[in-house]
C-alpha cells in the first residue's frame, strides 16, 4: 500500500527521553570519526605521556624524595620546588602529579579536537543536514549536545581515561588501600579537570565548525585561535620581564591572553594546588567564562534554522 494511503499512523513504541536524541548524534558521530585508521593512531601516540607518568608514579612511591627527580625531568626547574614545598605526603605528591600529566595532555588535546572537530557542523551546513534533524523532534540543544559529546569522548580517551588508568597504578604500588581515602580528592580532581578541558575544547571548535562550509577552512581557523594566542602570551610575558625583570609579579597578567594558561590555571585550583600563573585563578575563570559564554551565543545563533525549534 502506498505511504499516501496508509495516514498518520501513532507511535506505538517506547518513547525515551530527550538525552537519547543526543546520545544518537553522538554515537553515530563517534563510530563515524572512528573508522580513520590515522585518527586511532594519532590517539594512540598522544597517550604515550602515561606511559612517562607511570614510571614517575613507580619512583615516587618507592622514595617521596624522588619528587625533585620528576620536575627536573619535566623541565620546571626551581619552580617546581615551589609546588611540592615541604609535603610529601601521597595526597599533595598524587596531586601534583596527576594536574601535570592533563597540564602536559592540553597540547595533545588540541591535536586530537584538530582532527575530529572541525567537520562536526560544517559538514553538515555543507550537506544541509540541519533540516534533516530538525525535521525530527530535536532542538539545538539536543543537537549541539550531541556533538559536544562526539569530542568529550575523544578528548576523554587521552585525558579521563589514562589518567583514572594511572590512578588505579598508583593505588596498586602503593600496596596500601587506605591512600584510596588519602587521595579520593585526586580521582574527583581528575574528573574535574577533564570536564573543564573537555567543555572549553568542545565549544570553541564547535563554534569555529559553525562558521564556515568547509572543513579546511575551519581547521585553519581552529589553529590559529590555538596558536595566536598563545603568541600574544609569550610576547607580552617576554615584554613584562624585560621591564620588571621578574614574571612572578602579582600584577603580571600576560597569561590571561592564553586560552591554555587559563585552563592551566584552573586545573591547579581543581586540584587544590598553588596557581601556576602570578595572577589570581578568579582572573581566569571569569575570563574563560566571558569566553564560553560568547561562543555558546554564536553557537546556538549559528545552527538555528528558519523553521526553528520544535
Amino acid at each position: 500500500m502506498p505511504i499516501h494511503e496508509r495516514g498518520y499512523r501513532h507511535w506505538e513504541g517506547t518513547l525515551r527521553g530527550r538525552l537519547w536524541r543526543s546520545f544518537a548524534i553522538a554515537r553515530s558521530g563517534t563510530e563515524l570519526a572512528l573508522r580513520k585508521r590515522s585518527l586511532i593512531s594519532l590517539v594512540l601516540l598522544c597517550i604515550t605521556p602515561s606511559f612517562l607518568f607511570a614510571v614517575a608514579l613507580f619512583v615516587v612511591s618507592r622514595d617521596p624524595q624522588n619528587i625533585a627527580k620528576i620536575g627536573k625531568l619535566l623541565g620546571e626547574g626551581t619552580s617546581w620546588a615551589r609546588f611540592v614545598g615541604k609535603d610529601l605526603s601521597p595526597a599533595h605528591l598524587w596531586a601534583l602529579l596527576y594536574s601535570r600529566f592533563l597540564m602536559i595532555q592540553l597540547i595533545s588535546v588540541a591535536v586530537i579536537v584538530t582532527s575530529v572537530g572541525p567537520e562536526l557542523i560544517s559538514k553538515d551546513l555543507r550537506a544541509g543536514a540541519l533540516q534533516v534533524y530538525y525535521s525530527r523532534p530535536m532542538t539545538r540543544r539536543d543537537y549541539i549536545l550531541g556533538k559536544l559529546m562526539i569530542v568529550a569522548v575523544f578528548v576523554g580517551l587521552i585525558t579521563l581515561v589514562p589518567a583514572v588508568l594511572l590512578y588505579l597504578v598508583g593505588v596498586v604500588l602503593s600496596k596500601e588501600f587506605a591512600v584510596v581515602g588519602q587521595t579520593f580528592h585526586v580521582l574527583l580532581g581528575i574528573v574535574g579537570a577533564y570536564l573543564v578541558i573537555a567543555f572549553v575544547a568542545g565549544v570553541l571548535v564547535l563554534t569555529i565548525s559553525s562558521l564556515s562550509r568547509r572543513s579546511a577552512h575551519v581547521g585553519i581557523l581552529w589553529a590559529l585561535l590555538m596558536v595566536l594566542p598563545e603568541v600574544a602570551y609569550w610576547l607580552v610575558k617576554a615584554t613584562y620581564v624585560g621591564v620588571t625583570g621578574s614574571a612572578s609579579s602579582p600584577k603580571n597578567w600576560s597569561h590571561l591572553l592564553s586560552i591554555r594558561a587559563n585552563v592551566v590555571q584552573l586545573i591547579a585550583k581543581i586540584f587544590g594546588l598553588k596557581d601556576v600563573y602570578a595572577f589570581d585563578w578568579f582572573a581566569s575563570l571569569f575570563v574563560l567564562t566571558v569566553l564560553m559564554v560568547a561562543a555558546l551565543g554564536l553557537l546556538f545563533r549559528r545552527v538555528q534554522t528558519l523553521e526553528g525549534e520544535h
